[in-house]
């Protein structure tokens, strides 16, 4: 019987991977590198419906939208003229719920504590080092401080830079650098209220902006600007915030108002390279599975990142209650879920691309195609929004 599971990061997908899995009868305690909580890091991510409907079923979604970004999107050229949108209008009577931004931190935390509700043990400072697969149904996994755990399986939910990826597969790909860097941040700034309603995207003459205005009043951005060479960690981190204000001003200062005024406005920004991992061959080995952005990380342009990582939970619950061992489990959980993630994965690379535009010559053809490209794009999200597993039906 597999009734005790290791479940390794304490992210978004961990605490709902363990949720999932005590609906089935199986007890996980989920152990966290970091030393402890704070659900103040981090920047905000998307969530569409596929994901929401995810979390409702352990978590009121009236809980985590008490700070929050609306999701219909406004598309603008470097001139400010409107070249698409996405209505999300229609989303709730569709698909149940409708897309919105939300603060990191804020959602783990949420999740976290939903987890611990539920009596899921959760352990922080626990820095995963290796694993080991017995002969007796278990697997042990060996953490940087010298303690260890045992359970029957191990379900790996610590990111892009997983160390269960590491440690089951030495040779596994890495996560490959998409020539972009991402900065964004949260600010106040008087007089755009008039400019709530929707996320405002706009391809500028030298770089992307996006902003939005929450409902308590406060100006989530983002920005990517194209950069060739992957930046050294230590290069990113020793940037001032003066200094990359003054870059991002330059970026955008062709650009309309007010890009400007919300950089200058920002008292702190972050800053870090976006990464994908286009294709890994195996999520699962013996005993343990990948999930998440630890098999499958997609660029966060099209917001699918964490939705992505909830449908995960649902469908690996869902093989592992329905077939009769884990290597069934594991094969058909991958099998279900590749083609649709790897078809993700393409278009968030699609889009991120559409972001870099290095010359007047192929910005005007951008320009002029855009409107056409979103229009396809919103077609598509249709197909991404209303994946939903019931829970009811069973897994062959």
């Amino acid at each position: 019987m597999n009734n005790k599971a290791i479940i390794i990061g304490c992210g978004i997908a961990g605490p709902v991977m363990a949720l999932a899995l005590k609906r089935v009868g199986i007890d996980a305690t989920i152990y966290e590198a970091q030393p402890m909580p704070n659900d103040t890091k981090g920047a905000f991510l998307g969530i569409s419906p596929n994901g929401l409907n995810v979390i409702n079923d352990f978590l009121p979604l009236q809980e985590i939208l008490t700070d929050y970004t609306p999701g219909k999107i406004s598309f603008f050229n470097a001139q400010n003229k409107p070249i698409g949108l996405i209505d999300n209008a229609d989303q709730k009577a569709l698909y149940g719920s409708e897309t919105v931004q939300l603060k990191r931190g804020l959602l783990n935390g949420a999740l976290r504590k939903a987890a611990q509700q539920a009596g899921i043990a959760i352990e922080f400072g626990k820095r995963l080092t290796s694993l080991s697969q017995g002969h007796e149904n278990t697997v042990t996994a060996f953490f940087e401080d010298g303690s260890q755990a045992e359970g029957n399986l191990l379900i790996g939910c610590d990111g892009i830079r997983s160390a269960t990826r590491s440690c089951l597969f030495q040779d596994a790909v890495k996560p490959s650098y998409t020539g972009l860097l991402s900065t964004g941040g949260f600010t106040k700034l008087p007089g755009i209220s008039n400019l709530a309603g929707s996320i405002r995207m706009t391809f500028g003459q030298r770089s992307f902006f996006a902003y939005a205005l929450s409902n308590k009043g406060e100006v989530w951005w983002f920005n990517n600007f194209s950069q060739p060479d992957e930046p050294h960690k230590s290069e990113l981190s020793q940037l001032e915030l003066a200094a990359l204000k003054e870059q991002l001003l330059s970026l955008h200062k062709q650009d309309p108002y007010p890009i400007a005024e919300i950089i200058r406005a920002a008292q702190s920004i972050e800053i870090y390279p976006v990464y994908d991992i286009p294709f890994l061959p195996q999520w699962h080995k013996g005993r343990v599975c990948l999930i998440g952005d630890a098999a499958h990380a997609t660029a966060p342009h099209i917001g699918q990142g964490a939705s992505l990582a909830l449908e995960d939970t649902i469908v690996l619950a869902k093989c592992i209650r329905d077939l009769p061992s884990l290597t069934e489990a594991f094969e058909r959980f991958q099998s279900l879920r590749q083609e649709r993630v790897q078809t993700m994965i393409r278009q968030a690379r699609k889009v991120g691309d559409s972001k870099a535009v290095p010359n007047a010559f192929q910005r005007f053809f951008r320009d002029l195609l855009l409107p056409f490209f979103v229009k396809m794009e919103a077609k598509k999200m249709g197909w991404v929004y209303s994946y939903k597993t019931d829970w009811e039906s069973k897994i062959t």
